[in-house]
């Protein structure tokens, strides 16, 4: 009997340390006409150069989005605006994933901010 081969786990090195947060966003794609999607979501985690988010719209790969914090969860006072989360911005989608959720269908999402 063969066996396969083992696999090793790719590590992924991030260049900015990720900050967990639970952050009410909306977010719709930046566009000059046409109908315009806005989605309701989460922010999970964020860093100086981008965020995660978690939506039930599945924005395209390479979407440029306006991206709006509409209630931050509770935060210590003491927290620097460094460490909070963009309020409103532009990000461009990386990538995306579907989230297997019971009674909804849920997209992860990587986004890279636009400055």
């Amino acid at each position: 009997m063969m066996t396969q081969p083992f696999k090793e786990k790719k590590v992924v090195t991030r260049a900015d340390t990720r900050n967990p947060t639970e952050a009410t966003i909306i977010c719709r794609p930046y566009a000059s006409s046409g109908a315009i999607c806005a989605s309701d979501g989460i922010m999970r985690n964020f860093s100086s150069g981008g965020a995660y988010i978690e939506t039930s719209h599945n924005f395209k790969t390479k979407t440029i989005l306006i991206l709006r914090v509409v209630r931050y969860p509770s935060m210590s006072s003491s927290i620097t605006d460094l460490e909070r989360p963009r309020s409103i911005c532009l990000a461009q989608v990386k990538w995306r994933q579907v989230l297997a959720e019971e009674n909804a269908i849920r997209y992860g999402i990587g986004l890279k901010y636009l400055d």
